[in-house]
């Protein structure tokens, strides 16, 4: 168990799945022409709540500021999610806004393989950071913010036990259109492994 006073991610941090693994998120990853394209396909950025890179694509400068601020960040753990099968780089997962001294956090998951889809592996890789963040961080509730557009990822989330906690009407913006995002919850005796 990591210490409230440590809040560094040990280097040689791996969580399995069954489907993938996720291990910290590294510059390797990060200049990995993949990553930028995931992040400049508007079929995925879509439901991330991501509307500047929906505006104008995210430049190299724009995607190594981020990678490099979550890297270094004391209070988010940035994942990347490799498929067990052949170990490819499919994806990120970060816990954010970690708050170690009321032991909560807000968690998310990126597969950028669109071809992977719906074949479970969000709801592995986050089964396995809910579990980490529980078990080994010691944390007591997680939550998790998803625009109303993509509801497949709510069901996702509901999976392992996280409830609809709210609803900010037409809070997410998508074009000209105003979305709904939904708000989830999970304590720590409410999740399912």
């Amino acid at each position: 168990m990591i210490s409230n006073n440590a809040h560094a991610m040990p280097e040689e941090t791996r969580l399995a799945g069954k489907l993938a693994t996720l291990v910290p998120f590294t510059e390797t990853h990060g200049r990995r022409a993949a990553y930028a394209s995931w992040l400049r396909n508007p079929d995925i950025v879509k439901t991330l709540n991501l509307p500047s890179y929906l505006e104008s694509p995210i430049s190299e400068g724009g995607i190594r500021d981020y990678y490099q601020t979550m890297i270094s960040s004391p209070t988010d753990f940035f994942f990347a999610i490799l498929l067990n099968k052949d170990n490819q780089f499919i994806g990120t997962a970060k816990a954010g806004h970690i708050d170690f001294f009321a032991r909560h956090a807000d968690i998310g998951v990126m597969i950028g393989e669109k071809s992977l889809w719906g074949m479970g592996i969000a709801t592995d890789s986050l089964r396995a950071l809910a579990n980490f963040m529980f078990d080994e961080i010691d944390l007591r509730r997680l939550s998790a913010g998803v625009m109303a557009n993509n509801p497949s990822m709510v069901r996702v989330f509901e999976k392992l036990g996280f409830q609809k906690e709210g609803c900010f009407r037409e809070q997410d913006r998508l074009g000209d259109l105003y979305i709904d995002h939904i708000h989830l919850g999970c304590l720590k005796a409410e999740f399912i492994k």
